[in-house]
């Protein structure tokens, strides 16, 4: 009986193994869900993702296409594995159906970009021509569920202080928007940005007959999540198989897309709004072949504190820590990048003394009209961007019973999705994630003290992960969970920790100031490979990050600076030294050239192809002698945000 019972409990499974994946598809620019008018667009052909991920997981993958969630569900009998369509509508339909949901991965648009944004659309005869001249209009949003037309919109009309001069109303549906400007009842009304061409090709406007004159923030666009029913490894694989679009010329063209899926789920915002800038990576398009000479700035704003930490940058605003002149307070300013005027500032009382100053640390965050800031002592705030309105606070030290570090909180909270990760390195709360909008804690994972390194999130073997030092080892966390997922203790002792992992590709770099540089690989379960790939024992960075040009690695260590050669195993290409080496360096890199600013205030440019140390330009933008800076520059578009101990300055990085 017992052997019957297995036998057919086994058969049970294999054949619960072989049930196809239930996937629902919701994207608006599918083929069955959009108007096939315009070449090119709406017309993304989900069944050849269905093959394709048949082929690489071996299981049958089953479709359903429908605008509503709770519709779908109906007609598949409550069954869904995976789920693909707009991030905010799909959040909000598995939250009224209670279905728990696991983002995988992001889809591309045709210019390589996964954010939509709604656009302000009027009729082509209106006098609107800017966001004031819509004061005592009727504006017709998209709706609640449609977050590029909504809330998004929302933030605009807020930031051009509208809310209050204006009519908002909400439509039942984007064409319902559209056609309120059409036929008179509304003088304006917001769309997603791919619509107009639509609107026009099916008929719905008259070709001509509306003009854009604005547009939203970017938000999430298209993403694919899993729900509970696809276990973890299949989740693993079907990851990989989605980061792997981007290998077919033919499935791209298929979906539409440039770069198929990617692991990141927002397009790198504009700006310098994050520690090394846009995804943590220290790098930028383009360069200068030289710089301008002799350099004056655009402008100057007096500063009061050690320059420790760096500015954030988001449109018109930059936002910069700093200390009161007497060190009891912290200081945060928001000054224009137009003129550097003052625009709005906080402090309050830190005066508690530390090794290296008690000034902040951390770059400021800045994400979706919020900006998150850190001080030494662990203070941290999220304040308004618009206004610097305090939304919440807490002291990541005190709140989480935490020992404060010698050299206080010098990691800049990480953004993943809606969560806000910081280290507290309590032993209950070693990291914790907070809802970003709230300060509420969502999880916290028990682990050892903090280190002084940035985290970052990152996709190994198809596994999304939180990645980061504490005081002893490097190690990953799950995103949802908290839970950790790996440790790699360093083989050659402890490290301070300070500098951040760099990816490259499919592997991590790694640089600290007792175990050299290493290059990790991962394992198809997204587990770290602890015996490097490749090794370079010479250079040992204590903080310079390293920087990536031209399949170079460049990094500053105790009085040298290193050229490493990856395609032969990390082999020391060329060093130089020089005592302006000696401390603390930041690097920023583009394909082909490298920029170096200095604990003494030089300025270097670097060709990252050269055989040797042969700098294109070198300056000191700042007339002090000895500015002492450790603070990380900002660059957006030609223009260079540069930091020194009583400044902070803007230069135009063109020689033209």
């Amino acid at each position: 009986m017992k052997r019957f019972l297995f036998g057919f409990w086994l058969t049970i499974t294999a054949a619960a193994a072989q049930e196809p994946l239930q996937m629902i598809v919701m994207d608006p620019l599918a083929l069955q869900l959009s108007c096939a008018c315009v070449e090119g667009t709406g017309q993304r052909r989900y069944d050849l993702l269905a093959a394709h991920l048949e082929q690489a997981t071996g299981r049958s993958v089953k479709l359903t296409f429908d605008e509503s969630l709770v519709l779908a569900l109906q007609r598949t009998g409550g069954k869904a594995d995976l789920i693909i369509g707009k991030d905010a509508m799909v959040r909000s339909d598995a939250e009224k159906a209670t279905l728990p949901i696991y983002r995988l991965a992001s889809l591309t648009n045709a210019q390589g970009l996964t954010g939509l944004r709604g656009v302000f659309l009027v009729p082509v005869k209106s006098n609107i021509q800017s966001f004031r001249d819509l004061a005592g209009k009727r504006i017709s949003l998209g709706p609640l569920e449609d977050e590029e037309a909504h809330a998004a919109a929302q933030t605009v009309l807020q930031e051009h202080k509208l809310t209050s001069r204006i009519t908002v109303h909400t439509a039942g549906s984007m064409d319902a928007a559209a056609l309120a400007v059409s036929d008179g009842e509304s003088d304006a009304a917001v769309v997603s940005s791919f619509l107009p061409a639509l609107f026009e090709g099916c008929g719905k406007l008259d070709k001509g007959s509306t003009r854009i004159f604005g547009e939203t923030p970017s938000v999430p666009f298209i993403r694919i999540f899993a729900t509970e029913s696809v276990a973890s490894e299949l989740r693993a694989r079907i990851t990989t198989a989605l980061l792997s679009v981007a290998n077919s010329p033919a499935l791209l063209t298929a979906l539409e897309s440039k770069s198929g899926f990617v692991s990141r789920h927002d397009d790198p915002p504009d700006g310098w709004p994050d520690w090394r800038g846009p995804e943590r990576k220290g790098q930028v398009e383009k360069l200068p072949a030289s710089l301008p000479q002799p350099w004056k700035p655009l402008w100057t704003a007096p500063l009061t504190g050690p320059a420790m930490s760096g500015p954030a940058v988001s449109g018109e605003r930059l936002v910069i820590p700093d200390k009161s002149a007497d060190g009891k307070r912290d200081v945060f300013r928001c000054l224009s990048t137009k003129d550097g005027r003052m625009l709005w500032q906080i402090e309050y009382n830190a005066p508690a003394a530390m090794e290296y100053t008690n000034a902040p640390r951390a770059t400021p965050v800045i994400h979706d009209g919020l900006v998150y800031l850190q001080g030494a002592l662990g203070h941290l705030h999220c304040v308004e961007l618009a206004t610097g309105k305090i939304v919440w606070q807490l002291n990541l030290f005190d709140h989480f019973k935490a020992e404060r570090l010698n050299w206080g909180a010098s990691t800049a909270p990480l953004i993943v999705e809606d969560k806000l990760i910081i280290a507290p390195g309590a032993k209950d709360a070693s990291v914790v994630a907070l809802d970003r909008k709230t300060g509420t804690v969502i999880w916290q994972t028990p682990g050892n003290a903090a280190a002084y390194s940035a985290f970052i999130f990152a996709t190994f073997g198809g596994v999304p992960q939180i990645i980061g030092y504490d005081s002893g080892s490097l190690g990953a966390w799950h995103p949802q969970t908290g839970k950790r997922m790996w440790t790699l203790v360093p083989p050659d002792g402890s490290d301070f920790n300070v500098t951040t992992p760099v990816v490259l590709g499919d592997q991590l770099l790694l640089a600290t100031e007792n175990n050299g540089t290493r290059l990790h690989r991962f394992d198809d379960q997204g587990l770290i490979v602890p015996e490097p790939v490749q090794k370079n024992d010479a250079l040992a960075p204590d903080t310079c990050t390293p920087a990536i040009a031209a399949n170079r690695i460049f990094a500053t260590a105790y009085g040298e600076l290193f050229c490493l050669d990856l395609a032969t195993g990390l082999k020391t290409l060329w060093q130089h030294d020089d005592d302006m080496f000696h401390d603390h360096c930041n690097i920023i890199a583009s394909p082909d050239r490298l920029l170096f600013w200095t604990a003494s205030g030089d300025l270097l440019l670097l060709d990252a192809k050269a055989d040797a140390y042969a700098p294109l330009a070198k300056l000191r933008p700042f007339e002090d002698k000895h500015p002492d800076t450790l603070a990380h520059p900002a660059i957006v578009g030609d223009r260079i945000y540069l930091r020194s101990s009583n400044a902070v300055a803007c230069f135009n990085l063109s020689a033209e």
